[in-house]
């Protein structure tokens, strides 16, 4: 899910051939969050297209290289980046290969939405940190503790994607 976010991400912005795909996701270091081979990138890109979600808008020649295919985004294409963009925030998906590139693109999607799940998932977190049970070992009330712990970071880093996101709505709309 992750690479096809980010090229429907990029592909939203522009066109892009492939190897210009690479290039910007390692320029901004993504490859951190997914591995990026050309084998993954093309059958990613293959896969995309045969839901008809991006499609090949030319052929380029450059130099005495092979030709190569620019990709552009279609219709289809882009309520499928919006769908999958909400559907980390509605499956609360924590891990960065999905969340990072799903807030990469979050202006792509429809963006209310994705606010009300990320409001739910601030809720069930909360719910989750009030939740105590007193553990006779030491260990699992540390891990009750950590997982009590990471569940407040998290609560507090949704708040201020909220707090951005209503920023940059306001920004737009004036």
């Amino acid at each position: 899910m992750s690479i096809q976010i980010v090229i429907l991400g990029l592909l939203k912005e522009k066109k892009y051939h492939p190897y210009e795909m690479k290039k910007v996701i390692l320029e901004h270091k993504w490859d951190q969050l997914f591995p990026v081979t050309d084998g993954n990138l093309y059958h990613a890109i293959r896969k995309l297209e045969k839901h008809n979600w991006i499609q090949a808008e030319k052929q380029e020649q450059v130099n005495n290289r092979p030709n190569r295919t620019v990709y552009q985004i279609t219709e289809e294409g882009k309520n499928q980046l919006s769908e999958e963009i909400v559907e980390v925030f509605k499956k609360r998906m924590p891990e960065p290969r999905s969340l990072y590139p799903a807030l990469l693109f979050i202006e792509s999607s429809e963006v209310p939405q994705a606010a009300q799940h990320i409001n739910a998932w601030i809720s069930e977190l909360k719910t989750e940190i009030q939740a105590k049970h007193d553990y006779q070992a030491v260990i699992p009330n540390l891990i009750q503790e950590h997982y009590k712990g990471l569940n407040s970071f998290y609560i507090n880093w949704l708040i201020k994607i909220l707090n951005a996101l209503e920023e940059k709505s306001k920004t737009k709309g004036t």
